[in-house]
């Protein structure tokens, strides 16, 4: 009753429209999707409940319903009888009205329960009770004037309802119409072309003779029946292929044909020969024998099975290696049929060849074809007898093609389980997975859950430890194990027997599994291991592995891993170092005070009163003289006047060092666009060359940060806290400035007689003005006494600088370091002063950058995001290798970030590689 609101509707009463009343169904209607089923399903629960006496006639109606109509059939009168007053009884305790009856004995009917038409519609066929024969339906609605297109033949050839298949020729013409349509590919309303529409009106005019065939609704069956067997003719052309089933029954001398199924079915659109639709019209008729047999319960009787096709029947009756499609169909012909039934029929006399062909409705009629061949109603002495031969080149072709291989097994490892995986855990997982397939194959019975029980991992893993044992020892007493005294356990495994075998603990640590120490598994066995313990040491690693498994030379295999651990590289890597160069050229070459000059700032000095101040540092790279230079701002501009002021004042340099501050690359930019001529009239044209260390690479000024650094230790000296104005801190820097001048560059001897030591103070004396030319290109015979004297002097002081000065530069020590040349592809690991080890970033060397000497100590790094120029000092060596080319014949394989191995196709050979 809870049901009943699903099944509401409105109700409009005739006497007031307007009022509208709600009502529902109080029992299933008809037309709802679970209507059959409740109905099917009542139907069979009231029919396993009758009484045991009535048991018979209710198998009887379990299998006559159809829907709501009970059609079967009985031998006896007597039986029809019983069976009328028992179903009544048996369908009215369920409150079941069976009514209607119809039967071609009408004496047995129910007196007022019948009607006096004689065709009654059995299952969408006519059944004239007067004469039992069945019949088709046709109603010729359609006028041919209207235009032919394909959806009106596809309705038309859908409006006949044939199951039992005697109309089959008829119906196979409008297939091939439809077929024809399709390869033209016209549209559902396109009116088809002129021939196909001669074709289906010539059709369709003789389509009303069809409702003359009447077939016989018996088949014969008495128990008096003395032979039955049932007949399955096949038969293809070129359009179609068919099959039809008669059922031969012999009475005495009576013997009685009757059609009991038939289907045709067009061919493929693509061409298929002869004999593969020969073949395929045998399949659909063993397929149509076995629902024949099991619908009508013919188990047992005797079966034929006749075709045309010599090559179909040998293809059926060999056992022999066909190709494919050949193989597939006969492994399902001899599935649900015996070989030894397959016979061979002439053309002519196959009963399935108008099927194949199609016909007209008059050339059905006339021909009586479901009537059956006329000699299958002779004896069988008389039936066709096979004496034509097969064509051999024909049934050959479908053989399948073998090809002899020959091959030969190398003593290679079987590697394949481990480079395609980076863990134990998985290889481990994938051969559990693996043997509960091949269980399932030979029908073993195995865990059907979604996942692996700790049984099937243990088997896995044993298996695994047998392969590497396998591979790397050659049997128990391979020289190896001697020391380890090796003995076999009952899963084949080899284990170590030790001293403590007689103790009460587990048999994994008294006898540990041996393993090698260059396989590969067994490496990443450790590295599991060592991430398990949160990246432990080697003792620690050692011990945990030793509880189950002694891996021959432990300790070093243990250490060797841990080095490739790229978490712990990140800790425990070094800096790279490289081996100091010699001084450059513009550091000891002969030229002129402030000729090379190195720049850095420094600051900031708090002004009394005023903004911050910074120093500009000019110093000499030669003779090591230094200019100091105050400025308020640390904009390009203002460090653009504090360098006018200085060339103003020590003359114009021709090559400046400095950092890589955005100031000074502003100013280099700007350099470029200054009118010298407007700011010195009287320089040279050459124009100044500004050279910038790398990045990150504060030693390569050290030169000037080393007096940077004496600068500040002076001011810090002699400021203190005071707070000075700007006129007063320049006086001051102009103090020290001298006084940093004033310092000895050579020994400083205690012997009063010794000349006194070279300071840069010395060769600023006699600097030339701005745009004057040096003297040292003036001729010296033009000149006085007294310039002869004064270049004789400068002479002097030179010659001492370059002996006192750079001879002892020569002299100093160099460390020299013999590290592995960085290369390119390198992963490292790269330094960030302003962040923890832990948040560096990973790079990859992309360029080396050599030196005049050849050496590397600046290279082109490339990290996630970007790339940088870095000195080799910044980069810690991870011992990573990334997929590079080295060399022609040196080639670094492809691997993935776990580090498995991406081989090239086999297909391709070495065309990669190359």
């Amino acid at each position: 009753e809870k049901d009943r609101d699903y099944l509401r509707f409105l109700w409009l009463r005739k006497d007031d429209l307007e009022q509208v009343q709600e009502y529902r169904h109080r029992r299933v209607v008809f037309g709802l999707t679970c209507s059959p089923y409740l109905l099917a399903a009542i139907l069979q629960c009231h029919l396993n409940r009758v009484q045991e006496d009535l048991s018979c006639t209710s198998e009887i109606l379990k299998t006559a319903f159809y829907v709501d109509n009970c059609v079967t059939s009985l031998d006896s009168e007597l039986e029809m009888r019983k069976f009328i007053l028992e179903s009544q009884i048996i369908m009215s305790s369920g409150n079941f009205n069976l009514r209607g009856w119809k039967s071609n004995l009408h004496s047995v009917v129910p007196n007022g329960d019948t009607s006096t038409d004689e065709n009654v519609s059995v299952l969408g066929l006519v059944w004239h009770t007067d004469t039992d024969t069945l019949s088709c339906k046709v109603e010729q609605t359609v006028t041919l004037e209207k235009p032919i297109t394909k959806r009106l033949v596809l309705a038309i050839a859908h409006q006949i309802f044939d199951p039992i298949g005697f109309t089959t020729p008829v119906m196979l013409i409008p297939k091939l119409i439809l077929q024809e349509t399709w390869n033209l590919k016209l549209k559902w309303d396109d009116t088809l072309p002129d021939d196909l529409v001669r074709k289906f009106k010539s059709w369709y005019r003789q389509l009303y003779l069809i409702t003359n065939i009447r077939v016989p609704r018996w088949f014969s069956i008495s128990p008096t029946t003395e032979s039955l067997s049932v007949h399955v003719f096949c038969d293809a052309s070129q359009k179609a292929y068919a099959t039809c089933i008669f059922l031969r029954v012999k009475q005495g001398d009576k013997i009685v044909v009757t059609l009991v199924h038939a289907r045709s079915r067009v061919a493929p659109v693509k061409t298929v020969t002869i004999p593969r639709l020969e073949l395929l019209a045998c399949l659909i008729g063993a397929r149509l024998l076995s629902s024949v047999i099991n619908d009508l319960k013919l188990y047992g009787v005797n079966i034929y099975c006749w075709t045309d096709s010599t090559t179909a029947l040998c293809w059926i009756q060999r056992d022999q290696n066909w190709g494919t499609f050949v193989q597939n169909r006969v492994r399902e012909i001899r599935s649900l049929t015996s070989p030894t039934v397959w016979r061979h029929v002439p053309g002519a006399l196959n009963a399935a060849d108008l099927v194949s062909r199609g016909c007209s409705g008059e050339q059905l009629l006339q021909g009586k074809w479901w009537e059956g061949p006329s000699w299958l109603s002779e004896n069988e002495e008389s039936w066709p007898k096979s004496e034509d031969d097969p064509d051999e080149d024909l049934v050959s072709s479908e053989k399948r093609k073998t090809i002899i291989t020959t091959l030969t097994k190398n003593g290679e490892n079987v590697d394949w389980y481990y480079k395609y995986f980076s863990s134990v855990r998985k290889i481990v997982h994938m051969l559990a997975w693996i043997f509960r397939f091949y269980n399932k194959l030979r029908k073993i019975a195995s865990d059907s859950s979604k996942t692996l029980s700790v049984s099937e991992l243990e088997k896995a893993e044993i298996s695994l430890m047998l392969l590497i044992q396998k591979e790397s020892f050659k049997d128990v007493n391979d020289d190896k194990l001697k020391k380890l005294r090796p003995i076999i356990d009952c899963n084949g495994l080899i284990r170590a027997k030790t001293n403590i075998s007689n103790r009460d603990d587990t048999n994994d640590f008294k006898f540990p599994i041996i393993l090698p120490s260059d396989h590969t598994v067994v490496k990443l066995l450790i590295m599991n291991a060592h991430n398990d313990l949160l990246h432990a040491g080697t003792s620690m690693l050692m011990s945990h592995l030793r509880e189950k498994y002694w891996i021959i030379k432990a300790r070093k295999t243990i250490r060797n891993c841990i080095r490739k651990c790229v978490k712990c590289q990140r800790f425990k890597a070094k800096k790279c170092e490289v081996t100091p160069g010699i001084l450059p050229k513009d550091r000891v070459r002969d030229a002129a005070t402030f000729e090379i000059v190195g720049v850095d700032l420094a600051g900031p000095l708090y002004l009394r009163n005023g903004p911050k101040a910074y120093i500009v540092l000019y110093t000499c790279a030669v003779y090591r003289a230094i200019h100091l230079e105050l400025i308020t701002s640390l904009t390009t501009e203002v460090f653009l006047q504090s360098l006018r002021r200085f060339i103003a004042r020590r003359g114009r340099p021709t090559t400046i060092y400095s950092d890589n501050g955005t100031n000074f690359k502003g100013a280099e930019r700007l350099l470029h666009a200054l009118d010298w001529d407007g700011i010195l009239s009287k320089v040279a044209e050459e124009k100044i060359q500004w050279k910038f260390n790398p990045p990150s690479a504060a030693w390569w000024g050290g030169w000037w940060e080393r007096l940077v650094q004496i600068t500040k230790e002076i001011l810090r000296k002699i400021l203190g806290r005071a707070a000075l104005d700007y006129e007063e801190l320049v006086t001051v820097l102009c103090d020290c400035e001298r006084v940093i001048n004033s310092r000895p560059l050579t020994y400083v001897s205690e012997d009063v007689d010794d000349v006194s030591p070279l300071t840069p103070e010395m060769f600023l004396r006699e600097i030339p003005e701005s745009g004057v030319a040096d003297i040292d290109t003036v001729d010296k015979e033009k000149l006085s006494k007294r310039a002869k004297y004064l270049q004789k002097i400068r002479e002097q002081l030179r010659a001492r600088f370059r002996i006192e000065y750079l001879g002892q530069l020569r002299q100093q020590s160099i460390k020299n370091y013999e590290n592995k040349p960085i290369e390119v592809g390198e992963i490292v690991l790269l330094e960030d002063s302003n962040k923890k080890r832990s948040h560096w970033n990973l790079a990859r060397v992309v360029k080396l950058i050599p030196g005049r000497d050849g050496n590397i100590r600046l290279v082109l790094v490339k990290t996630q995001n970007s790339e940088f120029l870095r000195p080799v000092q910044r980069l810690y060596r991870l011992e990573i290798e990334n997929p590079v080319v080295k060399g022609k014949n040196n080639v670094i394989p492809l691997a993935t970030s776990s580090g498995r191995v991406v081989k090239p196709p086999e297909r391709f050979g070495n065309i990669i590689q190359n």
